[in-house]
């Protein structure tokens, strides 16, 4: 038997404690413990025969791939580099209890990567993990209050019961990914795949996520609905007085419309809004002259996120930290994956790459957040 097959024997042997282990069994715990000793021994055993096999492979086939470039003009292939950086063909014998039908698909590299196209809304919510697949949170409603409650209690007297409601919701952590395909040059040229997965993997998949979180806070019931008479300095006003009076937290943010938010950029102080000064500041300075130029100025000191995930005429504002959280698998974060064994890329010379996230939105207080628009 290989290492390799040892390998999946052991790993076999641990998934089948799952159960007993979640179910606190103290000797199936100790004996994943020592299946796990023995995967990490195992899988450094097969990491050391690689690196050695390459050692050797490099110090015999060196010289024979120079005389073949010399003869044939063609740049030897560089079999070493493919396996260590893009993954062997493995098939492994199927046991009678693995459903998987065809080989395993080898992966090239597996990383966080490192966001840098920050669309803004997702930075609103507070941000937590968890390790499971789904996720328990309590959505807070009102407060019942006794007929008359002022809190006056006279001495030795009954206090008065208030009756905080709170209602359990349970929601999966949703996946959301694509992908895109490849030549395997790429591989070979860093800058140019950072690119592509960072400028097309990575940022319509986070375009994606903003529209999730967006329609799902819009779509959470018990928002406040009662600004509906269109969007205005004076209307964002009162839908940050609602989420106050609801709740008792300050609203800190507005997502809007990039059109929507032009028309505010644009107003001026004079008659019907359109001579005079601009009222969050001209082209080149801050309102009335007073400092430098700043794009997004606060409106009625909230944070101003502008986004093509709401449609025009609508905008939200709330309290997003203290009231909803995105919520993430922990350990997992956003996923970039590069694969050259997937259907017959392998002939073709071509790569996929995946990206993937897996997340929540979790609105604890719906009244946090006020919903302006035009009824």
């Amino acid at each position: 038997m290989s290492k390799h097959e040892e390998l999946m024997e052991l790993k076999s042997a641990l998934a089948e404690l799952k159960e007993r282990i979640e179910a606190d069994d103290a000797e199936a715990i100790a004996e994943g413990e020592r299946l796990q000793g023995e995967i990490e021994a195992k899988t450094a055993e097969i990491e050391q025969d690689d690196k050695k096999a390459s050692l050797l492979n490099i110090i015999g086939k060196k010289e024979e791939s120079n005389i073949m470039e010399e003869k044939t003009g063609v740049k030897a292939l560089n079999l070493e580099y493919l396996k260590n950086n893009r993954g062997t063909v493995q098939t492994y014998i199927k046991s009678a209890t693995d459903t998987v039908t065809g080989p395993t698909i080898p992966v090239v590299s597996q990383n966080v990567a490192e966001i840098k196209y920050n669309l803004g809304v997702r930075d609103l919510f507070s941000t937590e993990a968890i390790s499971g697949n789904s996720y328990t949170f309590f959505r807070m409603g009102a407060t019942d209050l006794p007929s008359g409650f002022d809190g006056t209690t006279a001495q030795g007297a009954e206090k008065p019961q208030i009756h905080p409601t709170y209602t359990p919701v349970t929601a999966a952590l949703v996946k959301k990914a694509c992908h895109l395909k490849e030549t395997d040059e790429l591989l070979n040229d860093a800058p140019y795949l950072e690119s592509v997965v960072r400028g097309r993997g990575v940022y319509e998949l986070q375009k994606a996520i903003e529209a999730y979180l967006v329609s799902t806070l819009l779509g959470t019931s018990g928002i406040d609905v009662t600004v509906n008479t269109g969007i205005s300095f004076d209307n964002l006003l009162k839908a940050k007085m609602a989420v106050e009076t609801n709740t008792g937290y300050d609203a800190d943010a507005i997502i809007i419309n990039p059109a929507d938010l032009q028309t505010l950029l644009l107003t001026k102080d004079g008659a019907n809004g359109t001579v005079g000064q601009y009222l969050m500041g001209g082209p080149a300075y801050a309102p009335y002259g007073n400092g430098a130029y700043g794009a997004y100025l606060p409106i009625w000191g909230m944070k101003v996120v502008s986004s093509s995930a709401i449609a025009s005429g609508t905008a939200i504002v709330g309290a997003f930290k203290a009231c909803a959280s995105v919520i993430t698998k922990a350990g997992e974060g956003f996923r970039v994956e590069v694969a050259n064994q997937n259907e017959d890329d392998f002939v073709k010379n071509m790569v996929t790459v995946r990206v993937e996230e897996r997340l929540l939105e979790a609105v604890r207080l719906p009244g946090g957040f006020a919903k302006v628009f035009t009824a």
